[in-house]
């Protein structure tokens, strides 16, 4: 039965458990959520934490109420399917909301400024002004980078940039009329403005308004945000940056050596393809209406990627890998997919996961935070014992001490001490140096597949 596979179930941003009816503004709160986002289920008389089925006491007066307070405090009229079920001689209430279509639904006691809301992760939170206007834009059905600029012109366009792309394309020698074609121009009362989209794909590097669209990538010394190594931005044309961020990341994570018949190679420890696919999709999904630029944070244990606005559409964080796609940039899209950029929509995150299960990498991680949302790229391998961990550490960091090994991982010194020695007898380690100045590093003579 769906209802006790969902009950089993953690909360997301698709479901909700109340043990019991909660305040008037709380449900409301949740149903306006799910009609702004992915719809969902809102299920009472379940508790939240334990999941235990603990029932309700009335449940058609109940749905009677509830179904009046939808209709007398929400604007526009959402209709959910509210129905009863009797689980082991216990009735529960079942609230299952649509995605809505008239976007933005908010509480009319508080107007549309303060009354919008929408789900991030399990909880509901108050729109800003930027996803109430990303919430208009979804229900007319218009793509934030098909807005024109006012303030500029096309000769604001990075002529080599729109030039390489027509070439790309087949097109030698083109005219306004491809330009407008592609929707990177367009007339307004007989004037001519670039759009959002050409002015991020084409736009001169140094358009101090576009700033925030190019990214930034940081190299920090260790596992947290608390020593900067370097840092450096890419601005636009974008469309010009997409191989020199690539290029540019691969060249500060991690590295591993590996056998290639019988020669060692040198490769990345993450794939290359999981780097360039999230990169590319917090290039072409992110919220340009979000004035906040990309960044890439880099790690000795992992990369994260962080992009303005959470996941678009209906799209859930458990649809991720499912083959489910949704475009919140059409325009930006359809041209990194004419350049090959990026491969069938949907396909990319499913191919990252299988990618790191081969390589016996730890789990990609994806989540929203605030309005944003992260990515996280472990570069350490799955580890089945103490020793390993303490390998794939070693090999991130290429040389450590013991007692740096010991407050990483919250051992007592002569815990590691212990493996060190075992490792060392084994030689998969070398030992330099003496006493408190030791340091180990991963033998590399030894080191296997």
């Amino acid at each position: 039965m769906e209802i006790l596979t969902k009950i089993k179930q953690p909360e997301s941003r698709k479901l909700e458990f109340k043990e019991r009816f909660p305040e008037k503004s709380d449900i409301l709160k949740t149903i306006i959520a799910f009609s702004n986002g992915a719809g969902g289920d809102l299920i009472i008389g379940v508790s939240d934490k334990e999941r235990d089925v603990v029932g309700i006491k009335n449940p058609l007066e109940l749905e009677e109420k509830i179904s009046n307070m939808i209709n007398d405090s929400i604007h526009p009229q959402i209709v959910p399917y509210i129905y009863s079920m009797n689980i082991e001689g216990k009735v529960i209430l079942v609230i299952q909301v649509l995605p809505g279509n008239t976007t933005p639904y908010f509480l009319k006691s508080k107007g549309l400024e303060k009354g919008v809301y929408i789900r991030i992760g399990s909880s509901n939170r108050l729109a800003n002004i930027e996803i109430i206007a990303e919430l208009r834009r979804k229900s007319l059905g218009v793509s934030y980078d098909y807005n024109i600029d006012r303030t500029l012109t096309i000769n604001d366009f990075d002529s080599k940039s729109i030039g390489k792309f027509f070439n790309k394309i087949g097109v030698s020698n083109h005219t306004y009329r491809d330009i407008i074609k592609w929707k990177f121009i367009n007339q307004n009362n007989g004037d001519i403005f670039p759009t959002i989209a050409g002015l991020i794909l084409f736009g001169k590097e140094h358009l101090f308004d576009y700033e925030y669209a190019g990214v930034r990538v940081t190299k920090f010394k260790n596992n947290t945000l608390a020593d900067i190594e370097s840092t450096k931005d890419f601005y636009l044309p974008i469309i010009s940056n997409v191989e020199n961020i690539f290029i540019y990341v691969l060249s500060l994570i991690g590295k591993e050596s590996v056998l290639s018949g019988v020669e060692r190679i040198e490769q990345t420890i993450i794939p290359p393809y999981a780097v360039r696919e999230t990169i590319v999709n917090a290039i072409v999904h992110r919220d340009y209406s979000i004035k906040s630029n990309i960044k890439i944070n880099i790690f000795s244990d992992r990369i994260e990627i962080i992009s303005p606005g959470i996941l678009y559409g209906n799209i859930d964080i458990a649809d991720l890998g499912s083959g489910l796609s949704e475009c919140r940039n059409r325009n930006i899209v359809r041209v990194f997919r004419k350049m090959n950029f990026m491969e069938e929509l949907g396909t990319g995150i499913y191919r990252i996961i299988e990618l790191y299960k081969n390589k016996n990498l730890q789990n990609p991680e994806f989540y929203e935070q605030g309005n944003y949302f992260r990515v996280t790229l472990p570069q350490i391998k799955m580890a089945v014992s103490k020793e390993e961990i303490i390998l794939e550490i070693i090999k991130s960091k290429q040389e450590v001490s013991a007692s740096l090994l010991a407050k990483e991982l919250n051992y007592h010194h002569n815990t590691i001490l212990k493996y060190l020695h075992k490792l060392l007898e084994e030689n998969k380690v070398i030992k330099m140096g003496k006493g408190k100045s030791s340091r180990y590093k991963i033998n590399q003579s030894h080191q296997v597949l």
